[in-house]
């Protein structure tokens, strides 16, 4: 999901037209789409680090 939020904005950027006065547009949309990847990564590790916590409790006790 992530990788294709990225590869997705880096698209856009490299496509994108600066001399076009709509350019902004396709800046706005890569920024948002790195920022729900970097969102959804950030998650991804709390959700991970938890789940390892546990395994360890489980396996220490």
């Amino acid at each position: 999901m992530c990788l294709v939020c990225i590869a997705f904005a880096s698209w856009v950027l490299k496509t994108a037209n600066p001399q076009v006065g709509d350019a902004w547009k396709a800046v706005l949309l890569a920024n948002v789409s790195a920022l729900s990847a970097i969102r959804y990564l950030r998650k991804y590790v709390r959700v991970e680090a938890a789940a390892g916590e546990r395994a360890l409790r489980h396996t220490s006790v």
